[in-house]
């Protein structure tokens, strides 16, 4: 159903013509330049998926000497509006005739973007432990200092008004999964950088 097109030019580069939503940072100033990578279609491609090829697509051209040139035809069409990620302008982009160049080979795109997309999503992935391993030592921290009730077993800390939490079986019992969640998360983790 891909409908952005890209035409080959004299100098070796594509004129990429087409829409794109849900752009994370497809426009911002905070860099001199953004690279856009972009799936589309060339003018002889075979229908469906396996006419696919993909394109490095820049807000702005560089000259041969590798210094920022004219600006491409790239244009933010608008903002989305959605929950989440609101650091992070989530862009509709268009590009009318955009300087482009093919990544890999022609018709291959979707091989060459799905390397990229494994590559994001292990980065994902390995925030998300790294959250988990976050929360895991904050509320072993918070455990130890927190104090609550007597140990069922006795008092541990008759020196202070309460024992700390972390000798409540139920509370153990949540730390213990935590841990196994976030341990759990590194061996997956581990797997996935060594296969891949």
């Amino acid at each position: 159903m891909l409908k952005t097109k890209a035409e080959p030019q004299a100098d070796g580069s594509y004129a990429v013509t087409g829409t794109k939503i849900f752009i994370s940072a497809g426009e911002h100033d905070m860099a001199d330049n953004i690279v856009h990578i972009v799936l589309a279609r060339l003018p002889d491609a075979p229908a469906g998926t396996k006419g696919i090829s993909l394109f490095i697509v820049p807000k702005h051209n560089v000259n041969s000497g590798g210094e920022i040139a004219d600006r491409n035809q790239v244009s933010c069409g608008s903002i989305e509006h959605k929950m989440g990620i609101h650091g992070n302008a989530t862009c509709v982009m268009n590009f009318d005739g955009a300087k482009g160049f093919l990544i890999g080979e022609p018709n291959r795109g979707l091989n060459c973007m799905f390397t990229f997309m494994n590559a994001a999503r292990l980065g994902t992935a390995l925030q998300g432990l790294a959250h988990a391993e976050w929360a895991l030592q904050n509320s072993v921290a918070y455990a130890k200092d927190r104090l609550q009730m007597r140990a069922l077993s006795g008092p541990k800390a008759p020196d202070k008004a309460a024992d700390p939490i972390i000798v409540h079986p139920d509370v153990r019992r949540m730390l213990l999964t935590q841990k196994a969640f976030a341990e759990g998360g590194r061996v997956s983790n581990s797997l996935l950088f060594y296969a891949g």
